[in-house]
């Protein structure tokens, strides 16, 4: 049954309007939220850090150095996990298994690819329709600008077709098409019609060329909580923007708030009370 959160989602704009200078991080704002709703939708929340999970993880079996502390588990845990494996997602745990006896999942692939296969496959059969819906976008989206950048590098003939395969992630449809096709689009626009929009975009200009891709995410937010007002749903969306609101902010000031104040003006509008709820 979808629960309501008339209170939160109302406050929403306060929670990022507390200054445009003073944004919440995206971990800062989940922890801040999770108290507030019911378990079950705590955990689809949390499952938007995943992917920051899976990086400090392939990190740490690098040795990289680096770490994100806006991930759901410390460094501490994850060093522990890397050990003996217990509360980590299965499909990590499947990837660990598989690292310790040197064995490939996909092969061919780097560590960080096999990864992020299992967790697309993973989140491919979530329960939650958002959740699912978002991060199968979010896969045919990274996979067909991989397959842009492979054909753009002269990556996409037979000699170079390895390149190309260790680059696709998944064998959906999209994906299929993408190691298959010739056509411009990679015969996407009935499958995946953001590929007309990316095909627009100017990539002469890399800065122009990374906005028009986030924005291509933040419509598909809007898109998939079209008929989602009060629910988990709207609370999901409104996260994965304020990632990208945040990553603007760190990369371009003004940008960033030029988005941020988008944010705020589509919840301001997009939620009409009824006379019970002013």
């Amino acid at each position: 049954m979808s629960r309501s959160y008339y209170y939160l989602v109302a406050g929403l704009p306060d929670i990022v309007m507390e200054g445009n200078k003073n944004v919440p991080t995206v971990g800062g704002f989940i922890d801040d939220t999770v108290p507030q709703i019911h378990g079950s939708d705590a955990e689809l929340l949390k499952t938007l850090l995943l992917p920051i999970d899976n990086a400090n993880l392939i990190s740490l079996l690098e040795k990289k150095g680096d770490f994100d502390d806006s991930g759901n588990f410390s460094r501490e845990e994850l060093e522990e996990e890397i050990k003996v494996p217990s509360i980590i997602p299965e499909y990590m745990q499947a990837f660990l298994e598989a690292h310790k006896e040197g064995r490939s999942i996909f092969s061919g692939l780097s560590p960080e690819n096999q990864l992020t296969w299992l967790f697309y496959d993973r989140m491919a059969s979530h329960g939650n329709s958002f959740v699912r819906d978002w991060f199968g976008f979010d896969c045919n989206l990274r996979n067909v600008l991989a397959g842009f950048n492979c054909r753009k590098a002269g990556k996409t003939d037979q000699a170079s077709a390895g390149t190309l395969q260790s680059s696709i992630l998944c064998r959906n449809d999209v994906a299929e098409l993408i190691l298959k096709s010739n056509a411009p689009d990679f015969s996407l626009g009935a499958v995946f019609p953001a590929v007309e929009r990316l095909l627009s975009l100017d990539d002469s200009n890399l800065l122009e060329y990374e906005k028009g891709i986030d924005m291509i995410r933040w419509d598909t937010c809007n898109e998939l909580t079209t008929f989602s007002y009060f629910q988990i749903e709207t609370i999901l969306a409104f996260t994965i923007k304020l990632g990208i609101v945040e990553r603007w902010l760190r990369l371009d000031p003004e940008e960033g708030k030029k988005k941020l104040e988008k944010l705020v003006a589509e919840l301001v509008s997009g939620f009409q009370f009824s006379e019970d709820f002013q």
